[in-house]
């Protein structure tokens, strides 16, 4: 991976030195996205949902810096039935999306409808947390933000645009001040809060990385840190297929296979197919069968 490539397809944070109770930071989704959605044939509006959706995961695991997987995903009632967006403290990231066959709308609320999203955090170790919020704003972004007024203590404003090909975003936090209330650094939050507002969708999907942090925050001494590459990648493997299998119950499972030859099971996030027959009937219904990555 060239530093360049690394660069378009990464999340960066921002030092300020005269901002110090402020968290800047940026994602630029290009490649990672092309190889995440080309193979799964949405349509342009609901690719484009898709990609924020992605952006947002980006930042917030690069945000809480935990081992684990940040999960996004919303429910609705809309034309967009769900979208499903998730991004690994490795850098791997991976979506997919469930839509009406004919979709017309072209707004965020005529596409998602009544609904929610869940904001999940799955560590490697420690407990899962969920946080929910309605479908109430007019965008992706805006519900994001009525999340963290509900469940952050921090002031947190986040932006994202995509125009179906690449995306960006760009999240603005405030840091406890030290000592408590700080007349200065409330100005400042304030001031970069305003400067935050005149972003537009052109500028996050070209140019969100170094070059628009110094341009909208110059005036703070924005000074970019190493960057977060970000990939596509998929977690599925045969033995996770058969686990969805097995999860319909002993009886079902026979049934099935009775009606059927062979199952087939697809990857909505990569394309994999897996295939079970007969002779893979009595290891799905052991309660220890023999686990196996091979993709088939």
């Amino acid at each position: 991976m060239t530093e360049l490539h690394a660069d378009r397809d990464a999340v960066r944070r921002y030092q300020c030195t005269e901002a110090k109770d402020a968290r800047i930071i940026t994602v630029h989704l290009d490649q990672a996205v092309a190889d995440m959605l080309d193979h799964q044939a949405m349509p342009e509006p609901v690719k484009m949902l898709c990609q924020e959706l992605t952006a947002a995961a980006c930042i917030l695991s690069n945000m809480l810096k935990f081992e684990g997987d940040m999960i996004l995903q919303t429910k609705s009632d809309g034309p967009v039935r769900l979208l499903m967006a998730e991004c690994s403290s490795d850098g791997r990231i991976r979506a997919t999306a469930q839509w009406d066959d004919a979709i017309s709308a072209t707004s965020f609320r005529g596409l998602m409808g009544t609904g929610y999203l869940a904001v999940t955090v799955e560590p490697s170790q420690g407990e899962r947390y969920q946080g929910i919020v309605p479908l109430e704003a007019d965008s992706l972004a805006g519900c994001l933000n009525q999340y963290f007024e509900n469940s952050e203590q921090l002031d947190t404003r986040v932006w994202l645009a995509s125009d179906g090909v690449q995306c960006g975003g760009l999240l603005l936090q405030r840091l406890p001040s030290e000592g408590g209330y700080d007349s200065e650094a409330q100005d400042t939050w304030s001031t970069l809060e305003v400067l935050a507002q005149t972003v537009t969708s052109n500028e996050l999907v070209e140019s969100a990385g170094p070059l628009l942090a110094y341009r909208l925050f110059s005036e703070f001494e924005p000074r970019g840190l190493e960057a977060w590459p970000l990939h596509f990648g998929c977690s599925c493997s045969r033995e996770r297929s058969a686990r969805a299998i097995r999860a319909l119950g002993e009886s079902e499972v026979v049934a099935l296979f009775a009606e059927q030859t062979q199952v087939q099971l697809d990857c909505h996030f990569c394309g994999q197919v897996y295939l079970y027959d007969q002779a893979d009937l009595e290891w799905l219904l052991s309660d220890q069968p023999p686990g196996s990555d091979t993709l088939q």
